[in-house]
């Protein structure tokens, strides 16, 4: 028997199932709280909860289909397209001028077989007219004439979307050379992924909304029975999908306010009621394949995020403890490595004092003569030293040039012992009475030898 296909972790004799009179009622129950999870940024992952997103559409076209839920309105959202794109579209019309000058620099005759190279030259003859490009025509075409198209072009193609209510089409787009991540104001991690003129198809829900007049337009659909009485939105997109394009165009004539509610027997279904019902047991009864939807498995955000809290400060605490563990140190003092091709693993950052304080007491010593030799002697008495401690105390003592790292440093004042740790040796220590022994034999090693 041949397995059917999911639609957002459903299958379609499920979808059918949900959607049957007998069910509908406890179906839009489900829903209704369902949506309040999808809402959940606190509590639920963004991928997770997109996932819910596509099981209350699933569902809501499903149960539109079999006449169970009828439409209400049209939620007009066009009056915010365009919004970020003022002031985006002098940034990328900026960036991409500049850009595609370089791509064109090339000596006369020499082909332009880079892809970039090729756009920007396709774009170049779309604004001159001229096929050839020579080094003369270059140095006559100013960057503020570059600017001046792409930001007319981009203009252009935002006041069309809004007389057409269409997209903005990515490919005319991609044609000005301009990128997502400068155009849409990507800020999250996908910055450096999305600063490309090729990464147009790369985008997300999220930014193709703003790249549409209707992006923030939704259709209301309403559930009613004798004991319950519900009201669903849809992104305008989805809705248009499945619903009759003539009954769009009658909602468009009367566009409402509307917000998504819920009603059992009078009494209004809450957000926190919604949420006293564990997200895994709505998915479990409706019966959908949670793995197939939800990347982080509805992993607890807040838990999570707790969780690692806990792990950071112990790592910091750890690495405060054993920060001699390591081959290299990252005192500031040090900033050179005996071997700067090792790779170094990542480490918690650590808070930064001012490069006079003590590291025990934070008192501004400076680092003139033996000064912080005596006042570690006389504050901090048979307090042994680590070895970014003594980087710290051996300052006025270290001559440009002479010790570059920790290995140099041990060699030249070897530490007293060092603490045993369950990866092997640990922390390197230094006592006081010894290191300032050790200082002034080298400073009189130096004076008789100053060649």
């Amino acid at each position: 028997m041949l397995q059917e296909t999911q639609t957002a972790g459903l299958t379609a004799s499920q979808l059918v199932r949900l959607c049957q009179p007998e069910q509908i009622e406890r179906t839009m129950h489900l829903l209704f709280a369902l949506n309040h999870w999808a809402k959940a940024r606190e509590r639920l992952f963004f991928a997770d909860r997109q996932g819910l997103y596509k099981v209350k559409a699933a569902l809501l076209r499903q149960a539109y289909e079999a006449g169970q839920i009828v439409t209400r309105a049209y939620i007009d959202g066009t009056a915010a397209f365009g919004a970020e794109l003022k002031w985006t579209i002098e940034l990328a019309a900026e960036m991409s001028a500049e850009t595609i000058l370089w791509q064109l620099e090339k000596p006369d005759g020499c082909s332009l077989s880079d892809t970039h190279e090729q756009m920007a030259a396709r774009l170049y003859t779309r604004m001159t007219g001229k096929e050839a490009i020579t080094s003369a025509d270059l140095e006559a075409l100013d960057i503020q004439q570059v600017e001046a198209y792409i930001r007319a072009r981009l203009q252009a193609l935002e006041q069309e979307a809004r007389a057409t209510r269409q997209p903005i089409p990515r490919d005319k787009l991609k044609e000005l050379c301009v990128t997502p991540a400068e155009l849409l104001g990507i800020q999250d991690s996908r910055f450096y992924d999305l600063l490309n003129w090729e990464s147009w198809d790369q985008l997300d829900e999220s930014d193709l909304q703003k790249l549409d007049p209707e992006g923030l337009s939704l259709v209301a659909f309403q559930y009613a029975s004798r004991s319950s009485h519900y009201v669903f939105h849809l992104p305008f997109r989805l809705a248009e999908a499945f619903v009759p394009a003539w009954l769009i165009d009658q909602l468009k004539c009367a566009p409402w306010t509307s917000r998504e509610h819920g009603e059992y027997y009078g009494r209004a279904v809450t957000e926190a009621e919604s949420l006293q019902q564990p997200i895994a047991d709505i998915l479990l009864e409706l019966g959908v394949d949670i793995s197939a939807i939800c990347p982080r498995q509805l992993s607890d955000k807040q838990e999570q995020m707790f969780t690692q809290a806990l792990r950071y400060a112990a790592w910091a605490e750890e690495q405060y403890l054993y920060d001699d563990v390591d081959e290299y140190d990252d005192d500031p003092f040090w900033p050179e490595m005996d071997s700067p091709g090792k790779k170094r693993k990542h480490r918690a950052p650590k808070a930064q004092r001012a490069r006079g304080e003590c590291p025990l007491c934070s008192a501004s010593v400076p680092a003139e003569g033996p000064a912080r030799l005596d006042h570690w002697q006389q504050e901090h008495p048979g307090q042994d030293l680590t070895f970014s401690q003594v980087s710290w105390v051996l300052d006025q003592t270290r001559v440009p040039g002479q010790i570059t790292g920790k290995k140099q440093l041990c060699q030249e004042y070897p530490p007293d012992y060092r603490e045993p740790h369950e990866k092997g040796l640990g922390t390197r220590y230094w006592r006081i009475e010894t290191l300032a022994e050790r200082v002034r034999e080298s400073e009189g090693m130096r004076e008789s030898n100053p060649g």
